[in-house]
């Protein structure tokens, strides 16, 4: 017998491990990790250490995706405003839960 659950995200997450920077609004970095999985409004990111909590729980993330093969490089930078919307203990790693809220760049 399996049991059926349903789907409570807005959207489908994907896995992808993307080198990520976690700034605050002034630009000083307060962590660096890599994604668990993303999706179209936001992603998951595992960092190590403790991470400040920043005003309003607004954060910059800055992340290094895959280019496409016309314009040379091996990844571009993709950069949204986000707010933190969950903390997860993951040994000696903390997992963050970062929703979208605009593009930047």
């Amino acid at each position: 017998m399996s049991v059926r659950v349903s789907e409570r995200r807005r959207s489908v997450r994907v896995l992808a491990a993307y080198p990520t920077v976690l700034t605050d609004e002034r630009g000083r970095t307060l962590a660096r990790g890599r994604t668990a999985n993303i999706s179209e409004h936001g992603l998951f990111v595992v960092v190590s250490g403790r991470v400040p909590s920043p005003a309003g729980g607004s954060v910059v993330a800055r992340i290094s995706v895959p280019a496409t093969a016309e314009r040379g490089s091996n990844t571009r930078t993709v950069i949204y405003d986000c707010r933190i919307v969950r903390r997860q203990a993951l040994g000696q790693l903390l997992g963050l839960g970062v929703e979208f809220r605009k593009k930047l760049a």
